[in-house]
């Protein structure tokens, strides 16, 4: 899997403006990644608050997959 961010401008207000590759493997792995975040929001938007303690108390128990990023290298020119 390959996925790769570039910056490409710095702006003023601390935003910059990026350019993103990715091969197959990374696309997949972007879209799967994003709606599970999607769901989880929508979730957390339209639970009751006695669901989102019971959810917090569990929070240590998790067995979701955590992403670990890779520092990325910088080429030499």
């Amino acid at each position: 899997m390959n996925i790769t961010v570039k910056i490409v401008k710095e702006n003023k207000d601390g935003s910059a403006d990026a350019q993103v590759r990715f091969d197959k493997e990374g696309l997949e792995t972007l879209v799967q990644w994003g709606l599970v975040a999607m769901l989880v929001k929508a979730i957390d938007e339209y639970a009751t608050e006695e669901q989102k303690a019971d959810r917090r108390s569990k929070a240590g128990n998790s067995k979701v997959p955590r992403l670990k990023a890779k520092p990325v290298e910088k080429k030499k020119k």
